[in-house]
């Protein structure tokens, strides 16, 4: 049976509180290409995930913006999800990650459908 993505990249919920999570995800080698960085693609997965556990995982991707700035990579990510604006029938949420320096290394943004 494959794994689900939360198996793959093993987030470590930091903090979580009304509207907002920290994550931590361990740089894994399987999830790199050369020098080390985390694949992009992944670090879209890592930046989704956090924006939709800020709404408690409640929440169904309707668009999908990712800013890369600059080579993922150390011993961990840290990803802060925010909800910005919460209506009835959509959700806007904000991502940012940092490296295990505190370095800005992508952020993101999303228009969501909230789910029942």
């Amino acid at each position: 049976m494959a794994e689900s993505i939360i198996d793959t990249l093993k987030p470590e919920i930091v903090a979580q509180e009304e509207g907002r999570v920290e994550i931590r995800f361990p740089v894994q080698e399987a999830l790199t290409i050369g020098g080390g960085q985390v694949q992009g693609g992944i670090v879209g997965s890592m930046l989704d995930m956090a924006m939709a556990f800020a709404e408690k995982g409640m929440l169904s991707t309707a668009s999908l913006h990712i800013d890369l700035l600059r080579p993922a990579k150390g011993a961990y990510l840290d990803v802060v999800g925010q909800v910005v604006r919460k209506g009835r029938r959509i959700i806007f949420v904000e991502a940012e990650m940092r490296d295990d320096q505190g370095r800005l290394v992508a952020r993101g943004r999303q228009a969501a459908v909230p789910l029942e």
